[in-house]
C-alpha cells in the first residue's frame, strides 16, 4: 500500500525500518494557466514490510542533498536513472 509523505523528517523515521529505498526521475502535472503541464520531479521510495513511503522533491537539486544523507542510514540504496548516480558520485 503506497503512502506519500510531505515531511522530511518523517521520511527519516521511516528509513531506519525500511529494507530498501529507490531514487528515481518522474514527472507530476501541474495545473497552469496554459493549461497542464509535466514537470519533472525526484522521487525517494523506501519499503517496509507494511507500506511503499514516498517523497517527491520539485526541486531535484534539494532531493539529491537529501539522498546524500540516506546513503548510511537506509539498508539498501538504489538508485533507478544513471543521470542522478552521476551527480551522487
Amino acid at each position: 500500500m503506497p503512502v506519500e509523505l510531505k515531511s522530511e523528517d518523517e521520511f527519516l523515521k521511516v528509513v531506519e525500518r525500511a529494507r530498501e529505498c529507490r531514487v528515481k526521475l518522474g514527472y507530476r502535472r501541474v495545473e497552469t494557466e496554459e493549461g497542464r503541464k509535466r514537470i519533472k520531479v525526484l522521487k525517494v521510495k523506501a519499503r517496509t514490510p507494511r507500506y511503499l513511503y514516498t517523497l517527491v522533491f520539485e526541486d531535484i537539486d534539494k532531493g539529491i542533498d537529501f539522498v546524500k544523507q540516506l546513503k548510511d542510514k537506509c539498508g539498501s540504496l538504489v538508485v533507478l536513472d544513471k543521470e542522478i548516480e552521476d551527480k551522487l558520485g
